[in-house]
């Protein structure tokens, strides 16, 4: 449904007084709300010992799309609700912990290890690992995923990106099919991070498989502790069970049920006992409607993630950076924060980076005078730019007559967004810039907008699966074709030689505090060339059942032990 352009009187200031009414806690200074974001825990998956649950039960895990692409490696399957479900099923070589050391997971790594130079990494595979049709995991895999990923195979292949795979020159076999080593062209220090998903050869050198082959409604092959995905289209549910052939601790649930539940409706959902946790978030509603609630355990940690606004740098009418800059200073993101965070308690600092969260070693606000609230500012930038307030006019156009006019485009399943959207366009009026809201589908919204740059302006939040800085180089960077065209995981469209070049010293980075510095200059690049505009670290709220452990908030580990989610002993 599309949105008209009439302006609403007063929406940011009825907004911002709602948030402050719902507020549970007093008013905190900056300083208070950095302290309590610092005080937070690492991660928060109310823990216990697989000894002290039960063995079988089921778990229902809400998610908020029901996708059609579990290729992770496709463009279309870089999804953090597709990691969830693959997650149980799929392997990968690292275990990350809350501080951000790692370890191989070794259901399917025994050991790995880089050399002195960098130049090279071995691993050691796990020969009990094998795939759902029988077949063992091998380096073959590893080796044709490393393969489509840098374009070695032919065909038609949407690949999302190739944060540190570019780096590998070979993959060598080794004294069996169970070990080899990355070659590199130069040191990676980010490698444990590669393999966060692996799938099988074929559907990585086939270009039919590679696109349909882990499709809804397709039997997929896999090597998790859980397997046999069950899709129902019409429930939009999908159901894991117990792998009972797998070499590694057994999975305490019979069955994992990932369902489908509109953000705005999950709170609900939970009350009413259809799902057993969700993640709350800022979902003013829903932390009104549970807290308190007897039975439910809130998690209280860092998330791994930060919520913004894209803008797409690619759009003909953004391509100018002093536009951009005035977008920055045209949007007043201390109330966007407030009216995400005051409502459910958190706290407001103000401060975002993209590349680091809060709990880790560098971290900083690079954000300058882009970050401030400056209107006056950004009008000067705008009539530099070209683009005029004539006497009497509401919004600006440039020599042609064209007005200044900007879609935004935001999901019909969360409140949040679309408040989002409307406070945007009103900071935005107020500077002669006219936004065109659009409500759209909160399943499309990526793969018909985002993904293809159908949008000028959007708000979402980019999860990491892993501590490291490097991994945001697909989001930042390209593009990554001679032809300028394909930009993978950079829904805005646009880069600078300084960031890519940034990226590439980062990946060679070994010393902690250099990699810290290096990792805020790029922050820095993007805030110059307003890639995005951030708004505020993802609050690592979820919400479930006090009986049901292992699951929650996993902050920098990125990722669940699914054999250990479990319910509580009777």
């Amino acid at each position: 449904m599309r949105i008209g352009k009439a302006r609403y009187l007063a929406p940011v200031a009825a907004l911002v007084v709602a948030a402050s009414a719902c507020s549970s806690g007093d008013e905190q200074s900056p300083e208070e709300a950095q302290q309590e974001n610092a005080s937070l825990e690492a991660t928060d998956l109310n823990p216990a010992p697989r000894e002290e649950l039960q063995e079988g039960g089921q778990f229902v895990w809400a998610l908020s799309e029901y996708e059609d692409q579990y290729n992770m490696v496709h463009i279309q399957g870089n999804k953090a609700d597709v990691r969830r479900v693959m997650g149980a099923m799929m392997p990968s070589i690292t275990r990350f912990q809350p501080d951000g050391t790692y370890e191989p997971r070794e259901e399917y790594v025994l050991d790995y290890g880089v050399s002195e130079d960098g130049l090279t990494v071995d691993f050691t595979l796990n020969p009990e690992a094998t795939w759902s049709n029988g077949e063992p995991v091998t380096w073959e895999d590893y080796a044709a995923m490393v393969a489509v990923i840098n374009g070695d195979v032919e065909g038609e292949f949407e690949i999302q990106g190739d944060d540190g795979y570019k780096y590998i020159e070979e993959v060598v076999q080794g004294e069996d099919e169970f070990s080899f080593t990355l070659e590199f062209s130069q040191p990676y220090s980010d490698w444990p991070a590669l393999f966060d998903i692996v799938y099988p050869k074929e559907y990585m050198e086939d270009e039919e498989l590679f696109a349909e082959g882990y499709t809804e409604g397709e039997e997929f092959i896999t090597a998790g502790p859980f397997a046999n995905p069950e899709f129902d289209e019409v429930t939009q549910r999908i159901t894991v069970s117990r792998n009972e052939d797998w070499w590694g601790n057994p999975a305490l649930l019979d069955e994992i049920i990932f369902v489908n539940v509109a953000i705005d409706g999950q709170a609900t959902a939970f009350n009413n006992g259809e799902i057993d946790g969700f993640y709350l978030g800022y979902d003013s509603a829903g932390y009104q409607l549970l807290e308190g609630k007897e039975g439910a355990y809130f998690t209280r940690a860092v998330n791994n993630g930060h919520r913004f606004v894209s803008v797409n740098a690619g759009s003909e009418i953004l391509a100018d950076k002093n536009v951009r800059h005035a977008l920055a200073m045209g949007i007043n993101r201390d109330t966007l924060a407030e009216v995400a965070l005051s409502p459910v308690d958190w706290p407001i600092t103000g401060e975002v980076n993209r590349l680091l969260r809060s709990s880790q070693h560098g971290y900083q606000d690079n954000s300058g005078e882009l970050g401030e609230y400056n209107p006056e500012r950004a009008r000067e930038l705008l009539d530099e730019a070209g683009w005029t307030l004539e006497e009497g006019a509401e919004f600006r156009t440039n020599a042609d007559g064209e007005t200044l006019t900007l879609s935004y485009v935001a999901s019909d399943d969360m409140q949040l967004a679309k408040d989002e959207a409307d406070i945007t366009r009103e900071m935005l009026a107020e500077i002669g810039i006219e936004v065109d809201v659009q409500h759209v589908p909160g399943n499309a919204l990526f793969s018909d907008y985002i993904i293809p740059g159908n949008y000028e302006l959007a708000a979402f939040v980019l999860t990491g699966t892993n501590p490291y800085a490097t991994s945001s180089a697909g989001n930042f960077g390209g593009p990554y074709d001679e032809a300028g065209e394909d930009w993978g995981n950079n829904t805005s469209f646009h880069s600078t030689p300084e960031i890519n070049d940034l990226f590439e010293e980062l990946g060679q980075e070994t010393d902690p505090d250099r990699y810290a510095e290096i990792a805020n200059q790029i922050d820095a690049a993007i805030w110059d060339e307003v890639l995005t505009i951030p708004m505020f670290e993802r609050p690592g709220q979820y919400v479930l059942k006090d009986n049901l452990h292992n699951w929650g908030e996993v902050g920098l580990a990125g990722d669940y032990v699914y054999e250990d989610i479990g319910w509580a002993a009777e």
